[in-house]
């Protein structure tokens, strides 16, 4: 970590401290709510932060990077996604649930907010693949790999803090498996941002709605695109590959309540 990595991540704390409080007010007075797990209504929509910080302290990145265009696609992914969540969350269907059950209702005739969000990830990710990929088998893996991970921080934005938790295990790993540090300073300063926000998150304060799991997620997709090996990357694709089966199958939440360890990580800061 270089002292361009360490002032990224004194930015974000310092922007999101700033912004935290007037975006919840605007959110508040604007009735941007929703309802939680336990039924309470509760400010939504405050993954906009992350789209805000991001763009704007990503853009000193950007300024002294040596390979600029490759923080343009992040930025661009991190934008459109972001607002394909903010739709969800502003007019989405909330008894259809999985990835499964969207497409279901597509080819029923029935399009779902979640299913565009799903196709519209996808393309997105094939998009940003085959820009940053060498050849067939690197576009099927990155594509793969970026609407894998987009997609995982929603499979567990069930219960205060968790999917934030989730990715910060997922960041750290992609940190210490990455064969370059040039790109570090995309997951430094979300790092930053939460350690403002988290807190907010676990109290139940407020949720970050789907637009906040769509922004993390793209993120850990083409941050792992950028820096990991096409080895490291198909073991990646194939454990999200498991999580996603997995996830069709059973309850992350009762797997989660019925562990004694992963309980007192799930609870730990509630």
């Amino acid at each position: 970590m270089d002292y361009m990595d360490i002032l990224v991540i004194i930015m974000a704390i310092v922007l999101s401290y700033i912004a935290v409080p007037i975006l919840l007010k605007i959110l508040i007075k604007g009735n941007a709510f929703g309802i939680n797990y336990k039924k309470e209504k509760i400010p939504n929509c405050m993954g906009l932060l992350f789209i805000f910080i991001q763009v704007f302290n990503l853009s000193l990145s950007y300024l002294i990077s040596t390979d600029k265009s490759n923080y343009i696609i992040y930025l661009f992914s991190l934008v459109l996604m972001g607002l394909i969540g903010l739709l969800d969350d502003l007019i989405g269907e909330k008894e259809v649930k999985g990835l499964k059950g969207h497409i279901i209702n597509f080819l029923k005739g029935n399009p779902t907010t979640g299913g565009i969000k799903a196709g519209v990830g996808f393309l997105i990710s094939l998009f940003v693949s085959i820009i940053l990929s060498k050849n067939i088998l690197e576009i099927i893996v990155n594509a793969f790999v970026i609407a894998l991970f987009t997609n995982l921080i929603n499979l567990f934005d069930l219960r205060p803090g968790r999917s934030i938790k989730v990715f910060i295990l997922f960041g750290i790993i992609l940190l210490s498996t990455s064969n370059t540090f040039e790109y570090n300073k995309i997951l430094y300063s979300f790092f930053g941002i939460l350690f403002i926000y988290l807190p907010i998150d676990l109290k139940a304060k407020a949720m970050m709605g789907d637009v906040g799991s769509n922004t993390m997620g793209i993120t850990l997709g083409i941050y792992c695109a950028l820096t990991q090996s096409i080895q490291v990357k198909i073991i990646y694709m194939l454990i999200l590959i498991a999580i996603h089966i997995l996830a069709e199958k059973v309850s992350f939440s009762k797997i989660i309540e019925n562990n004694r360890l992963l309980k007192f990580l799930d609870d730990l800061g509630r």
